[in-house]
């Protein structure tokens, strides 16, 4: 692949990581990862990691994956999931597709517990959470703490008897 300037310049993305800006992923609207700007040149390509590894092809031992590593997004399109006509990504391992919700959904599976208070409480949390003030001034902390904890304890159960969401709904490849 040769280094897409267009591409680059097109792509400017912002996020905590790279405030000063980096670029956005090739499958940005499904990862919504953001790489460094030298990631060209260390990789040769516009894909996060994660995108390669789950979308890409690669071999590794004892295990092959062949994929499309930029999956095609295309507008107007009914979902075979939930019905809806909108705008939709191309499944990596042949050519029929998904709306963009479904296909989170499918690869990335359920999100945990979502906090019960507003974002600027739980960055305070995330930065104070060995303070005993939590669960005095926010009682609904406790039992979100409890959930986040049976949602972790069952995630690889759930991942296990998942695998065949990650697989096409209509060719099952």
């Amino acid at each position: 692949m040769v280094r897409d300037v267009e591409y680059e310049n097109n792509n400017i993305g912002y996020d905590e990581q790279y405030p000063e800006g980096g670029i956005k992923c090739k499958n940005f609207e499904i990862c919504e990862d953001i790489l460094p700007k030298w990631w060209y040149d260390c990789k040769g390509c516009y894909i996060c990691t994660n995108c390669d590894i789950q979308f890409g092809t690669w071999e590794g031992t004892g295990v092959r994956r062949t994929g499309k590593g930029i999956l095609p997004v295309v507008d107007n399109v009914e979902c075979p999931i939930c019905l809806e006509v909108k705008r939709s990504i191309t499944q990596p391992n042949c050519e029929h597709t998904l709306c963009i919700e479904c296909f989170k959904r499918c690869y990335y599976g359920a999100e945990g517990p979502i906090f019960p208070y507003s974002e600027e409480i739980e960055d305070e949390y995330y930065r104070d959470s060995g303070n005993g003030k939590w669960k005095d001034y926010h009682p609904l902390i406790d039992k979100w703490e409890i959930d986040c904890e049976k949602w972790e304890e069952n995630r690889i159960e759930r991942e296990d008897s998942e695998e065949h969401l990650r697989k096409c709904p209509m060719c099952r490849k």
